[in-house]
């Protein structure tokens, strides 16, 4: 028998690439943890609330420094790396391809 846990969460790697003060792309990866958000708790979740605050759990193997110059921790990174649209569009799309990409047909 087949056991689905509903409450999972699971790391992924997130490809990232930015471009840097000169304009040269700058490609890295990082770890990122999800969970796995059931419908229709996705569909409960108030307006104003995004894919990636109802999903991602945490970050690692990624810094980012604060105004001070020091590395970013905790949920100062978790939302550091959310608010920047290039890691942003990069963890919606690691977490949607997870999803996805496990669950196609093998040919």
């Amino acid at each position: 028998m087949f056991t689905l846990n509903t409450q999972r969460t699971y790391r992924q790697p997130v490809n990232l690439t930015i471009y840097d003060d000169r304009g040269k792309e700058v490609t890295g990866s990082f770890t990122a943890t999800f969970r796995v958000m059931p419908h229709d708790k996705m569909r409960e979740q108030p307006d104003g609330v995004t894919l990636l605050d109802a999903v991602l759990v945490s970050v690692s193997d990624i810094e980012v420094p604060g105004a001070d110059g020091q590395a970013l921790e905790g949920d100062e990174l978790l939302e550091a790396v959310k608010n920047d649209p290039a890691a942003s569009v990069a963890l919606v799309t690691a977490y949607q391809n997870s999803i996805a990409k496990k669950n196609r047909p093998r040919s």
